[in-house]
C-alpha cells in the first residue's frame, strides 16, 4: 500500500502569521472602521481559530469584532467578504515583490522535508486554508513546487479541508496509508478516524496536547514510512 503524507502548510512548512498580519494591517491601514491597534501577540491568538481570510475583519472591525472562542460560530455576510476580497488584493500586490516570501520564512521541518518531497512528488499533497498562488509562489522560491496543492479556493468550493481529501480519494479504505500533519487541533479532529494517522506539529500556532510531535519525530516517522513501502512494492515485485 502506498503511503501519502497530506501537509498543512502555514504553521507546518512556513511560519507564515506575520505575512497575514502584515496583509491584514495593510488592508485595515486609515479605515476608520478597523481597530488600529492590535498587536501582534492578539493576533496571532485570533490566528489559531482562522480558516477563512474574512474572519480577520472579526478581529479588526470596530462594529462586527467577536471573540475567538464564538468566531466558529459566525456566518460571513457582504462586509466579511468584501475583507476577504481586500485581502486578497493585498497579498497580490505584496507579492509582486520577489523577495516577498522571505516574509514567510520556512520551518526547519521543511528544510529537513525539502528532499523527500523532490524525490517522491507524487507522496505528498499540501491541504491549506491559504490561497493556492501564494503557496506556490513560496514553494517557486525555494526550489520545491513540485507537489499538488489544494487550499482556501477548493475548501471554500468542497466545505471544509477533509471534504477536499474525501473528493481526491484520499480517504478511500485500502486505497492509502494516510498521514496528515497539522499544527490546529481543530483542523486534525475532522480526520480522526478517517485517516490512519493524524499527527499534530508541536512548532506551530496551537497549543501542544499529549500527542504532539516535535520535527524530529515526524521526520523520523515519515522517512520510516517511506522505506516500509518502498520493501512492499519490492517483495511484491519479486
Amino acid at each position: 500500500m502506498d503511503v501519502l503524507f497530506i501537509l498543512d502548510f502555514d504553521g507546518v512548512l512556513f511560519n507564515s502569521a506575520y505575512e497575514a498580519f502584515t496583509v491584514s494591517r495593510k488592508v485595515v491601514s486609515s479605515d476608520d472602521a478597523y481597530r488600529q491597534d492590535v498587536e501582534y501577540d492578539e493576533f496571532l491568538a485570533f490566528r489559531s481559530v482562522v480558516t477563512d481570510a474574512w474572519q480577520y475583519r472579526r478581529l479588526f472591525s470596530r462594529t462586527s469584532q467577536v471573540q475567538r472562542e464564538a468566531l466558529h460560530l459566525v456566518e460571513p455576510n457582504a462586509d466579511d467578504w468584501e475583507f476577504a476580497r481586500r485581502f486578497f488584493a493585498a497579498r497580490k500586490e505584496l507579492m509582486q515583490d520577489p523577495e516577498w516570501p522571505k516574509s514567510m520564512p520556512p520551518y526547519d521541518f521543511f528544510l529537513r522535508l525539502k528532499p523527500l518531497l523532490l524525490e517522491h512528488p507524487t507522496q505528498f499533497a499540501i491541504l491549506s486554508t491559504r490561497n493556492i498562488q501564494s503557496i506556490r509562489q513560496t514553494l517557486q522560491f525555494h526550489d520545491a513546487d513540485v507537489v499538488p496543492v489544494f487550499g482556501q479556493e477548493d475548501i471554500r468550493k468542497a466545505g471544509s479541508k477533509r471534504e477536499v481529501a474525501r473528493a481526491n480519494g484520499w480517504l478511500e479504505k485500502g486505497a492509502h496509508l494516510t498521514v496528515y500533519l497539522d499544527d490546529m487541533n481543530s483542523h486534525l479532529e475532522p480526520f480522526e478516524g478517517a485517516v490512519h494517522l493524524p499527527l499534530h506539529a508541536d512548532w506551530g500556532y496551537d497549543r501542544n496536547t499529549p500527542g504532539s510531535l516535535s520535527e524530529h519525530q515526524v521526520m523520523t516517522l515519515f522517512r520510516s514510512l517511506i522505506a516500509l513501502s518502498k520493501r512492499q512494492k519490492l517483495a511484491v515485485a519479486a
